[in-house]
């Protein structure tokens, strides 16, 4: 592939099709659309041609949260090419199911696998784009996060800018919470230099933990287990007490360093039924603290759009 002549023409495109893979920190699956975009900045329009969920075998999904808690090299080389080839599958198979040409398609943007994310200095996400440029015959862009942390970023979260595009058109105040195994927010105005995101704390992660050690589950359905328990309201207090983060200003993101196993120790809750529960308290009560604290004091929130795995937990929301 010629890159630079290969730039040069998807520039002096005015509509461009991309294909966008995504893959969040709850280590369920590859998100693939197919997007038309047309314009840049402010002015971006886009048409969603085509979206699905293609999810990873029970097998990477126990390797990828032993290697979290127990990093090697080989698992990472492992994991690197593993995910690599599940993103060619992923985007051949979507395209299939569409029906959309691969030769209509300018470039591929590949997220890849989180596996560490130190905000204030790195941020690594797995899965061979090289594998996939080369399968697939397109150019990949990657590597966002440590982009965005090279230029002063946090490398978390990514969306806000989209979120402008799909939401900021209006003159209504939009908080939008994207629950996936760490939670974050995005308020959109019609202004984007107003346009404020970050972290808010856990998601789905600590709950996902909690149902996986003591049910051998890979989440709570509709949140089923917690609504069977009782939350104790004392230990929520006192890891609130504790948890450094919730009340850091932001910018700020955060990711499963932090919110990991050894976090979940800090519930002493010995039914696996109350844990839940009080696990399920919690990470409502650190969305709201994050609100209450960082965003209704400057904004006038005129709706809340909530998204991710965690909006079909009901005991959650």
């Amino acid at each position: 592939m010629d890159l630079i002549n290969e730039l040069l023409r998807i520039r002096k495109k005015k509509v461009r099709r991309i294909i966008g893979c995504m893959s969040g920190t709850s280590f369920d699956g590859i998100d693939v659309a197919i997007v038309d975009i047309d314009g840049v900045y402010t002015n971006t329009k886009y048409q969603l041609l085509y979206a699905d969920t293609f999810e990873y075998p029970q097998t990477l999904k126990e390797l990828l949260t032993r290697f979290t808690n127990h990093p090697g090299m080989e698992d990472l080389a492992l994991l690197d090419w593993w995910i690599g080839k599940l993103h060619v599958e992923a985007i051949c198979e979507a395209l299939e199911k569409s029906g959309i040409s691969k030769e209509s398609v300018d470039l591929i943007s590949m997220h890849g696998q989180t596996v560490w994310h130190d905000p204030k200095k790195m941020s690594l996400q797995i899965g061979n784009a090289d594998m996939v440029s080369s399968e697939i015959g397109k150019l990949v862009v990657c590597d966002f996060r440590s982009g965005d942390i090279a230029t002063g970023g946090e490398g978390a979260p990514l969306t806000p800018y989209v979120d402008y595009i799909v939401f900021g058109k209006g003159k209504k105040t939009i908080l939008l919470n994207n629950i996936g195994g760490i939670s974050n927010v995005t308020v959109v105005t019609d202004d984007l230099h107003d346009l404020i995101a970050f972290d808010t704390g856990p998601g789905n992660v600590l709950i996902n933990l909690a149902v996986k050690r003591y049910f051998n589950l890979e989440y709570d359905p509709d949140g089923e287990i917690a609504s069977k328990g009782v939350v104790k309201e004392e230990v929520v207090h006192g890891v609130l007490k504790s948890d450094e983060y919730i009340h850091i200003s932001p910018p700020k993101s955060t990711g499963r360093e932090y919110y990991n196993s050894t976090f979940l120790d800090r519930f002493q809750v010995s039914d696996p039924y109350d844990l839940v529960a009080t696990v399920t308290y919690y990470t409502a009560y650190t969305m709201y603290y994050a609100y209450k604290r960082f965003i209704f004091p400057k904004y006038d929130v005129k709706y809340i759009y909530l998204s991710g795995g965690g909006a079909r937990n009901r005991t959650l929301v």
